[in-house]
């Protein structure tokens, strides 16, 4: 059965990045990925941007990745003003209880026009039932870690308020997690 839940996330990890790679196939490769850790035990450190093949990383944790590599948060960014042209955080931003300084920081290492991508579950009646459930058996790891559950529609108006970044695309992936592709303001 853990085979199976593996392969699942997998599938899951690998579906996302994906789209977040076609969101991001004609922008420059200068890219932060911020929490580059293993987004699951199954999968290994930087396995994002190992799928991508480019770009560097930062941590809370360290981490030995084939990339450059820094230890920081995604509220205290290790690099200098309008550094990068892509910052991607996928599946980051929930696991901090206010996210707000996590915009305005991105929005620091952003180059004018820069593209900011981020994936986060979307906090609907779907995703609550498949998380209790998750917590209770296979994910029991996850418990309480996300500290800021909003739904779609709640993150979309906090990115607005934050007056950071101009929304281009909004994806819903799996009816669980919201893709969100932006533009510094």
């Amino acid at each position: 059965m853990i085979g199976f839940i593996d392969f699942i996330r997998k599938k899951h990890h690998y579906g996302r990045y994906k789209i977040v790679k076609s969101l991001i196939k004609n922008k420059s490769k200068n890219l932060l990925d911020i929490g580059c850790g293993a987004p699951a035990k199954c999968m290994k450190d930087g396995s994002f941007l190992r799928y991508l093949g480019y770009g560097q990383g930062i941590d809370i944790e360290p981490r030995k990745i084939e990339f450059k590599f820094k230890l920081g948060s995604i509220t205290d960014i290790p690099h200098k003003d309008r550094q990068f042209n892509v910052v991607t955080a996928i599946e980051v931003i929930e696991h901090i209880d206010n996210p707000m300084p996590a915009l305005k920081e991105i929005h620091r290492v952003l180059k004018d026009k820069g593209t900011f991508v981020m994936t986060t579950p979307n906090n609907n009646l779907f995703f609550k039932t498949f998380w209790w459930l998750w917590e209770k058996t296979f994910g029991q790891e996850w418990h309480s870690t996300h500290l800021t559950t909003y739904k779609k529609n709640e993150w979309l108006s906090l990115i607005k308020k934050s007056g950071c970044f101009n929304i281009k695309k909004v994806i819903d992936y799996w009816h669980i997690n919201t893709i969100i592709e932006m533009e510094k303001a």
